[in-house]
């Protein structure tokens, strides 16, 4: 498998900085706020960004599912529930933003859950195959539609651990 550079360490090192003080002035440094961090793939990302937030930020996780290889199913699967967020503020934090469909529905199903304010900070935008209405609030990097691995994104488990953001050439 040949793996493509496309964005490097410092690159993202200096993406995430930017966002995080984009985030900062969003939410601000003395309400709590709940950093949910979609697992597994968004962990490199969450750990680098609430390192340069303040500490009004609370890291909670939750695991959903949707891919198989390279390609979405379309279905997701929720292996855990929702943290408490009733009158609380919410950073969703994903690694890629891609059809939409993941994100959409942690978020509407925080709002659902009384949540008061819910923002989305994404790793990678990926544009281009949107399935639903679906918008980050927060991106770090952007990119055409390739399939990405490093920095927490894989190939069936595979390639997460590398520090950056490479694509799979055909």
């Amino acid at each position: 498998m040949n793996i493509k550079p496309l964005y490097s360490e410092e690159q993202i090192r200096q993406a995430v900085l930017r966002v995080a003080r984009e985030i900062e002035d969003f939410f601000g440094n003395e309400q709590p706020v709940i950093a949910l961090c979609l697992l597994n793939g968004a962990i490199w990302y969450a750990a680098d960004l609430l390192r340069c937030l303040p500490a009004n930020f609370e890291l909670q996780t939750i695991r959903i599912s949707s891919y198989e290889g390279t390609e979405s199913t379309g279905r997701l699967k929720w292996h855990n529930a929702l943290p408490e967020c009733s009158g609380k503020n919410v950073l969703v934090i994903d690694d890629v933003l891609d059809t939409g469909l993941t994100m959409k529905a942690v978020c509407d199903a925080l709002i659902e859950n009384g949540a008061d304010k819910v923002a989305a900070a994404v790793a990678i935008n990926k544009k281009g195959r949107r399935n639903v209405e679906c918008e980050a609030d927060f991106c770090a990097l952007h990119c055409d539609d390739y399939f990405l691995v490093g920095y927490g994104l894989d190939f069936n488990g595979k390639y997460r651990n590398l520090p950056f953001i490479g694509y799979i050439e055909n």
